[in-house]
C-alpha cells in the first residue's frame, strides 16, 4: 500500500504500557508483519498482554512506534553484552501492515538513532536484513545506514537458516 509520506512531526516514540495492548495485537497477530522476524505471530491476548508486562515494560530500549499517540508498531535497540561487543547495539522493528510505505518507519528509525547513542553509550548501531526484504532495506539507507556487506547463512527465521545484509549507522562525532 503506497500513500503519502506522513508528516514527520506526528510520529513518536515512547515506552509501551498495557493500555497498548488492541494496538500491538493488531501487528503482533498478522503474519504478512512477523515473515521476516524471529518471532512468531502471536495468538492470542493473552499472550500479548504477557509480552507487554514481562518484555516489552521493563526493557531498556523497546518503543513504541506512534503515530497520532496511536501505537502503531516496534522499534527496539539491544546493546552488545560483552566487553568485545559493549561499543554496538542491535535495531529490530516492525510496523502494522496498514502503516506500510508511508515513511513512518524511516522516520521512527532516525528518532532512535538521534537517541539511542547517548541512551546506550554506543558508538555503532548495527541492523540485519535478510535479502528478500527491499522495504526494510530502503528504510535503513534513507535513514543514513550504511551497507558493509552479506553475511551468508547468519540467522534462523521460521526455522530456516537466511542470508542477511548487514547495515551500520555510526555515532556523530562530537
Amino acid at each position: 500500500m503506497m500513500s503519502s509520506n506522513v508528516d514527520a512531526s506526528r510520529v513518536t516514540l515512547r515506552r509501551f504500557s498495557a493500555a497498548d495492548l488492541p494496538d500491538f495485537m493488531e501487528w503482533a497477530t498478522d503474519d504478512n508483519v512477523t515473515k521476516t522476524l524471529v518471532w512468531d505471530s502471536y495468538e492470542s491476548q493473552e499472550q500479548g498482554l504477557k509480552f507487554l508486562n514481562s518484555v516489552a515494560i521493563p526493557h531498556p530500549w523497546l518503543k513504541a512506534i506512534c503515530v497520532d499517540g496511536r501505537a502503531v508498531g516496534s522499534i527496539s535497540l539491544e546493546k552488545g553484552q560483552c566487553m568485545m561487543d559493549s561499543c554496538r547495539a542491535t535495531l529490530g522493528y516492525c510496523i502494522a501492515k496498514k502503516y506500510w510505505g508511508q515513511g513512518i518507519m524511516t522516520i521512527a528509525v532516525k528518532l532512535a538513532l538521534s537517541t539511542g547513542f547517548q541512551d546506550l553509550d554506543v558508538v555503532r548501531i548495527e541492523a540485519l536484513v535478510q535479502l528478500s526484504n527491499s522495504a526494510s532495506r530502503r528504510v535503513l539507507e534513507k535513514a543514513g545506514f550504511q551497507l558493509e556487506g552479506t553475511l551468508l547463512k547468519y540467522i534462523v527465521i521460521k526455522g530456516q537458516v537466511r542470508d542477511c545484509f548487514l547495515f551500520a549507522a555510526f555515532r556523530p562525532a562530537c
